[in-house]
C-alpha cells in the first residue's frame, strides 16, 4: 500500500487535494475522483493496433468521421474486466451498494463486456440500461464505470492514431480521435493558439480562435466571454448566442497531461454554473 508520502507525491492527489481546498463544496468529487482516476492511467489493458494509413485517415477525417467511427475495437476482455473490478471497488465507500451489485456482477461472469463495450464507444445507452434492469443494477453507475474503464484503450489508440493525422485539417469541436465533445479549449504557447482537448482519449487539435466549436459560428456580434468573477483571471467559458452553446478555455503554457484533463474539468466547475444559469449549454457536437 503506498504510503502517504508516496500518495501525496503523486500529482493526480496533489491537484485534487489542491481543488478540494479552494472549492470545498466539491469535497467529495474529488475524493471519488482520487479514488479512481490513477487506476485509469496505471490501468494496463491489452488492445490491438488500429490499421489506419495517412492517406484512410487523412479520407475519414475529410468526411468529418473521427478516426475510431465504424472501427472494430480490439481489446483484451480479461483485462477490461480486472480494471472494472478495480473501479467498482474503489467506488464502494462513495457509492455503496450499488457498486457492490456492479462488483458481484463483474466477478461471477454475468456481465457480457463485449456487447457492453461497442454500446459505449457507439455512445447508445439502451443495452446498458436493458442489461442493468435484468440483474437490478444502477444502469447510471454501471455507465460511468464502463466509460471509465474504456477510456485507457482509448488513449492508447489515441497515441497510435495521432502521429498517422499529422497535418490533416480538423475544424470541429468532436474529437478527431474518439469524436466525444471537447471537454476544455486550452490557450497554449506564447502566442495562446486555441486548442480544444478530449478529456476521453486525450486528443490536443488546433480550432479557429473565434469560431463556436457547436455551431461554427463566428460573429463577434454573437459570442460572449463570461469571465470567473473572482477567481482566475485566465479562466472563462466562451459562449455562443446563434446556438446557445459554450466551452470552458484555460490559459496553458504547454498541453495539460492526459490524466489531469478530468481533474480541470472538475475544477473549473463554477464556469459550467456560471454558464447554464445564463441559458447556456453543452451541445452535440456529432
Amino acid at each position: 500500500m503506498p504510503t502517504e508520502t508516496t500518495e501525496t507525491a503523486d500529482p493526480i492527489i496533489q491537484r485534487l487535494r489542491a481543488v478540494a481546498q479552494e472549492s470545498p463544496d466539491l469535497k467529495n468529487a474529488a475524493q471519488v475522483y482520487e479514488a479512481i482516476l490513477p487506476l485509469l492511467r496505471d490501468a494496463e489493458l491489452r488492445v490491438g493496433t488500429i490499421p489506419l494509413t495517412p492517406e484512410q485517415a487523412r479520407e475519414k477525417m475529410g468526411k468529418g468521421q473521427p478516426l475510431l467511427f465504424g472501427v472494430d475495437l480490439d481489446i483484451d476482455l480479461d483485462s477490461l474486466r480486472a480494471l472494472m473490478i478495480k473501479l467498482a471497488r474503489a467506488l464502494e465507500p462513495s457509492a455503496g451498494d450499488a457498486a457492490h451489485r456492479i462488483l458481484l456482477a463483474l466477478e461471477e461472469n454475468t456481465l457480457d463486456l463485449g456487447a457492453l463495450l461497442s454500446a459505449v464507444a457507439e455512445g447508445t445507452s439502451g443495452p446498458i440500461g436493458s442489461v442493468a434492469q435484468r440483474l437490478a443494477l444502477d444502469a447510471e453507475l454501471l455507465m460511468m464505470v464502463l466509460q471509465n474503464a474504456l477510456k485507457p484503450a482509448l488513449r492508447e489508440w489515441r497515441r497510435q492514431l495521432t502521429p498517422v493525422a499529422e497535418g490533416i485539417p480538423w475544424n470541429k469541436g468532436a474529437c478527431f480521435v474518439c469524436g466525444d465533445a471537447a471537454a476544455l479549449a486550452e490557450l497554449q504557447g506564447n502566442n495562446q493558439t486555441m486548442h480544444l482537448r478530449c478529456s476521453r482519449c486525450g486528443a490536443d487539435w488546433v480550432f479557429r480562435r473565434l469560431q463556436c466549436m457547436y455551431c461554427g459560428n463566428e460573429d463577434p456580434d454573437t459570442q460572449r466571454y463570461l469571465d470567473s468573477g473572482n477567481r482566475n483571471k485566465i479562466l472563462r467559458a466562451e459562449a455562443c448566442d446563434t446556438c446557445k452553446g459554450y466551452v470552458k478555455v484555460i490559459a496553458a503554457f504547454s498541453p495539460t497531461p492526459t490524466e489531469l484533463l478530468a481533474v480541470e474539468d472538475l475544477a473549473t466547475l463554477h464556469l459550467d454554473y456560471s454558464a447554464q444559469e445564463r441559458g447556456y449549454s453543452r451541445q452535440k457536437v456529432l
